[in-house]
């Protein structure tokens, strides 16, 4: 049996947001889309149909590839009060887990950065955190960084075989310093392990045992057996901040 007491050695974490960090309330997370929240707004203000509405969104951008914020300013509409509609709705379909609170929480007592790897744009990421008062419409204390569906402008997003690659080479991390932590063997494990990443937790909260280890792969019940078996990491292992180029990738406009 694999022991709590092996550690692991990383400079980064990436996360998984839905199903890793998110206990579903009902069936979907948001009871009306995003989309369909923008697409509102435009349709209250404007006096106009579904589809007149819709025409205005996708000329102002690429409703596929683009995080729905980055409508905003075109439309001239205003985002505290999208967010405020997004934020209401997703009280209702999600909770963050109390194991995710405290992984998240603690990560930077060992100094490890932490960065979302999710299909959800960093704006759809922030919502969902802000549930546990995790985010707020202007960051998260607690993340270094976001890599969501639309950070590469592919519109297969987290699907794309390119996303933990792109991941790896926009923030220069080193696949076999990062720890990705998932719920998902197909779109969260095998991902990235291909990509080359080292290590990879798959958390199941309805798992008995603590701690299973298959093929390399750690598969835990709580997030708080991953972080007391995390060393902390050095600072000269750490990677170098950040530049400019790669910072608009992971930190969608705001």
């Amino acid at each position: 049996m694999p022991s709590e007491s092996r550690e692991i050695d990383v400079d980064v974490a990436l996360i998984d947001i839905d199903g890793t960090i998110t206990i579903p309330m009902r069936e979907t997370d948001f009871a009306v889309s995003p989309l369909e929240h923008l697409l509102r707004m435009v349709m209250q203000r404007d006096s106009i149909p579904p589809a007149e509405a819709l025409a205005k969104v996708q000329q102002a951008g690429d409703i596929e590839t683009s995080c729905a914020f980055s409508f905003l300013a075109p439309l001239g509409l205003s985002r505290q009060a999208y967010w405020d509609a997004l934020q209401q709705d997703i009280k209702g379909g999600i909770i963050i887990a109390d194991d995710a609170v405290f992984f998240i929480k603690s990560l930077r007592n060992k100094h490890i950065r932490l960065f979302s790897a999710t299909t959800n744009s960093r704006m759809a990421t922030l919502v969902k955190l802000s549930v546990a008062d995790l985010g707020g419409i202007d960051g998260a204390p607690y993340f270094d960084g976001f890599f969501g569906g639309d950070s590469f402008h592919d519109p297969r997003g987290k699907w794309s075989p390119d996303f933990f690659p792109s991941i790896l080479k926009a923030g220069g991390f080193n696949p076999k310093r990062t720890l990705m932590v998932g719920d998902n063997l197909e779109q969260d494990m095998l991902p990235a392990l291909r990509a080359g990443i080292k290590t990879v937790a798959i958390i199941n909260r309805q798992q008995q045992e603590k701690l299973l280890c298959k093929d390399g792969v750690l598969f835990i019940n709580s997030l708080e057996v991953l972080y007391h078996m995390l060393k902390p990491a050095s600072e000269a292992g750490r990677p170098a901040e950040i530049d400019g180029a790669c910072s608009s990738l992971i930190r969608c406009p705001k």
